[in-house]
């Protein structure tokens, strides 16, 4: 006699290695945004690019470190929003000489 898997526990199994596939995607694609974003940061004689953490979770960056100026904050923003397959940023740069 043949055992036979039910219908629906052969799609929860192919739904699940489809969703899988879909996180190990994403996590792959964030790893290159993140990588592409500290390249172009670090290569940026304008900015410290050693001073500036860049991380990515679903195609929202996160910037985070210290800039000297609005506009190295802003520099480094605008890198971020021309890469590829960013959704969003979440800006946490703080100004080197901002003593609130």
């Amino acid at each position: 006699m043949i055992a036979r898997k039910p219908f629906t526990s052969i799609a929860a199994t192919l739904a699940l290695a489809c969703a899988s596939a879909g996180t190990q995607a994403r996590a792959t694609n964030d790893d290159g945004i993140t990588a592409q974003v500290r390249d172009a940061i670090f290569h940026r004689a304008e900015l410290a690019g050693d001073d500036i953490s860049v991380q990515t979770h679903d195609g929202v960056v996160y910037l985070h470190g210290l800039v000297d100026t609005n506009v190295e904050r802003d520099l480094a923003e605008s890198i971020a929003r021309n890469t590829a397959g960013v959704r969003r940023i979440v800006d946490s740069l703080e100004l080197r000489n901002d003593y609130r």
